[in-house]
């Protein structure tokens, strides 16, 4: 009886912790007021102009309009941020932004470690609670975004619906709806963030070739939903600014990240600013906003893949980093620890290289460094227990393919911007899947099987 008594407080107090720590950064934010980061202004911005006047528009209306503000942010974080514009408060948007949080740990656990027994185990005491606690509690950004004007947050929840819906569909393949559900939280996870619009087209060829197999209607009607909304999206686009991009984030992010950083790398900052100035204003004398972009585009891909092979490996560093960045700058910025403006680490990492690093890090002061360390370490334990899950989980493969996909798809679009931020939204469904892959390894002595048992002398 009082082993039993000591589980259930044991499995009541770490949730409790992990809403503690939520309230705590939310009563940090409210007091200290983190200076917004330009994301969160502009989604402000588009809110109030969305709200107010009906136009969805990142910049002020009242000044010149720029045709690549119009279709900069999509919609939903925007109309989301409507309870900050009646209430005259961000407090309930972040709020919800908490219990989003909550949610998607909820569903996470639920999906991958929900289904464990009590029992004797070579880890300790209920490997199932205290190890993903130990994997969030080590996962600093979590909380920060949870109490910030950004949409990392509400994305991930998509997100995890987006992958709970595949997981359900794949327990009971009978139960469409969840093909339903998935095709509709891939609508909204491209009305919320632009990155997911091509992960949106890989899927529907996914759906024809997953129809041929199964021979179910429901894959090839179902992607009525995302279809709709990229040809709503389109069309307003097109209507707008005379241009069919999903959003004018994707060329500007291609020209002051991906080419920049590389032109940074290998000539040095001058160069790198000169021949992105360069570009804006060669293409800037085209008389039509389309063509500006088109230029804009071809611009910047044609000095990447003037040396393609050396491209590649530059772009594979970033995707490398979108797993193992620490979050530096997240720390930084919420606790106020340097002044706005200060160079970041992709700043100092593509001018001097990794020789520099060391000397940068001696700059940010022994506890920083103390914690980013652990944050790191716990980054490599975390998605080293992610390939022990695809490796030796026994989950529906069709499951475990798409859990994949997005992380890789995600991992391989972000490149050179590769940070802790980016790997945010799919960061909850990593440490679920490498919680199960680390007590299947501990637990089976590396044989491949399954958490969904009875008793761990079973396997």
């Amino acid at each position: 009886m009082t082993r039993n008594r000591f589980q259930l407080r044991f499995f009541y107090l770490i949730p409790g912790v992990i809403l503690l720590l939520h309230l705590l950064f939310l009563a940090y934010a409210r007091i200290q007021e983190p200076p917004p980061l330009e994301d969160g202004r502009e989604y402000l911005e588009a809110a109030n102009n969305l709200y107010r006047h009906g136009v969805l528009y990142t910049g002020d209306l009242s000044e010149v309009q720029r045709e690549e503000s119009f279709t900069r942010r999509p919609p939903v974080y925007p109309l989301f941020l409507g309870f900050a514009l009646i209430t005259r408060s961000v407090f309930p948007v972040l709020l919800l932004q908490v219990l989003l949080s909550l949610l998607s740990i909820s569903l996470v656990y639920r999906m991958f470690l929900g289904e464990y027994r009590f029992g004797e185990h070579p880890m300790g005491e209920h490997p199932h609670v205290w190890l993903p606690a130990l994997f969030l509690l080590m996962t600093p950004a979590q909380f920060i975004y949870s109490s910030q004007v950004m949409a990392e947050i509400p994305f991930q929840c998509i997100l995890v619906l987006l992958i709970w819906s595949i997981y359900r569909y794949a327990q009971s393949p009978a139960e469409t709806r969840y093909i339903w559900l998935f095709n509709l939280m891939l609508a909204l996870g491209m009305a919320t963030k632009p990155v997911l619009f091509p992960f949106a087209l890989l899927w529907m060829v996914a759906s024809v070739f997953l129809y041929l197999r199964v021979r179910k209607s429901v894959f090839l009607v179902a992607l009525l939903l995302p279809a709709l909304w990229i040809s709503a999206y389109t069309l307003r686009n097109y209507i707008r600014s005379g241009s069919v991009e999903y959003s004018s984030i994707q060329t500007t992010n291609l020209l002051n990240y991906n080419l920049r950083y590389y032109v940074m790398e290998s000539e040095g900052m001058d160069a790198a600013t000169e021949k992105v100035d360069g570009l804006y204003e060669t293409c800037g004398e085209e008389s039509t906003y389309r063509q500006q972009r088109k230029c804009l585009g071809e611009g910047a891909r044609k000095v990447l893949l003037e040396r393609p092979l050396k491209y590649a490996w530059f772009h594979a560093k970033g995707s490398l980093r979108f797993f193992l960045d620490p979050g530096r700058f997240d720390l930084v910025h919420f606790f106020q620890l340097q002044e706005d403006g200060a160079p970041g680490f992709l700043s100092h990492l593509h001018q001097h290289g990794l020789k520099g690093i060391g000397g940068f890090l001696r700059q940010q002061g022994a506890l920083l460094v103390g914690i980013l360390v652990f944050v790191f370490l716990f980054k490599i334990i975390k998605i080293t227990g992610f390939f022990l899950y695809l490796l030796r989980s026994t989950q529906p493969a069709l499951f475990k393919m798409i859990l994949l996909s997005l992380v890789a798809y995600l991992a391989l679009v972000t490149g050179p911007l590769g940070a802790s931020r980016f790997l945010l939204p799919v960061e909850l469904l990593i440490m679920g899947a490498s919680a199960q892959g680390w007590i299947l390894w501990v637990f089976t002595g590396g044989r491949r099987a399954s958490l969904h048992i009875q008793d761990p002398e079973n396997l």
